[in-house]
């Protein structure tokens, strides 16, 4: 399969707005291409490797790389972007290249090196020589073609939650697993089993390939499915999770709120990221609705993290 890669090009001063606007495509992959703040990253000063070339580049623009397959036309994804871009004077540059499908899950590696989160966890590329630490928990990553490296402020806080909230021989339901990287984060944690889930099929594999990375393979789970539907086998299994993650995006969410008290344990967490600032409320709203407590919300660059309980009393 061959990709269209189009590169939006803007000012630093506009990187949250125009990510949110580039993010709402319906593609085949994005990757946001952001030096503006590597040299002070406490991530790259508590690992200590960044590639000396990754320095040079200029840290006054962020580049926006998106992807799309054969079946979707570039000129309505330009047209959309272009449209919402000039309507907030987002002043840009648009490029257009051609890549073929391995090109295409290549393409990014150069960028995605070693990056610690929180206290423990540090999520190392497949291709990335690394010396651990003593107390650290290495997770060996290949993404592949899936969603989540871990760099991305909603995984990272879910990568954050996880080494708090999960214990030894829990059980953990990831939807919309991605990379898997959430649901291998928490076996390496102490999670004694993870049932993943993701409507891509390919996801699916990535996720078995790096839980085997990880030598985790034998307690994942993972299968195609969308948990929406009712008919879902996550759904009408009758089990129920230490903990679910949900790292989706808010509308997903609140339609899984309408049902994810059934698949919780008593004093278990839902775990829900991928909401923009400007639907946390309504996120709440439907979490407050269904019987779900927010015990705690994290925030970062115009990201939130929500984690809940279904049986606390206490919430925001």
């Amino acid at each position: 399969m061959t990709y269209s890669e189009i590169v939006f090009t803007v000012d630093s001063k506009d990187k949250e707005i125009a990510s949110d606007i580039v993010g709402m495509l319906n593609c085949g992959g994005i990757y946001i291409e952001d030096y503006t703040d590597l040299e002070d990253d406490p991530t790259v000063k508590q690992v200590g490797i960044v590639d000396e070339a990754l320095l040079e580049k200029d840290k006054t623009k962020v580049l926006l790389h998106v992807y799309a397959d054969e079946h979707t036309s570039v000129e309505d994804c330009i047209a959309f972007v272009s449209d919402r871009f000039s309507s907030e004077s987002i002043t840009y540059e648009v490029e257009i290249k051609h890549v073929d499908e391995e090109d295409y899950a290549n393409s990014w590696k150069q960028y995605y090196k070693p990056i610690k989160i929180g206290n423990r966890v540090v999520i190392v590329p497949e291709w990335e020589p690394y010396e651990k630490a003593d107390g650290e928990i290495t997770v060996t990553l290949n993404p592949g073609m899936a969603f989540g490296t871990g760099t991305h402020e909603t995984t990272s806080m879910c990568i954050e939650a996880l080494q708090d909230i999960v214990f030894e021989g829990d059980e953990v339901l990831d939807i919309g697993c991605g990379s898997g990287i959430l649901s291998v984060t928490a076996l390496l944690c102490g999670a004694n089993r993870a049932d993943a889930t993701d409507i891509d099929r390919n996801a699916v594999n990535v996720a078995y390939e790096n839980a085997e990375l990880n030598g985790v393979k034998d307690r994942l789970h993972a299968t195609e499915d969308n948990i929406l539907s009712a008919e879902s086998p996550i759904r009408t299994a009758g089990k129920k999770y230490n903990v679910v993650i949900a790292n989706i995006v808010a509308d997903v969410i609140i339609e899984i709120c309408g049902f994810v008290k059934t698949l919780i344990k008593p004093y278990g967490c839902f775990v829900a990221s991928g909401i923009i600032s400007e639907r946390l409320d309504d996120v709440v709203k439907a979490m407050n609705d269904n019987g779900l407590c927010v015990a705690a919300i994290h925030e970062k660059r115009g990201w939130n993290c929500i984690i809940a309980n279904p049986d606390t009393e206490d919430s925001v």
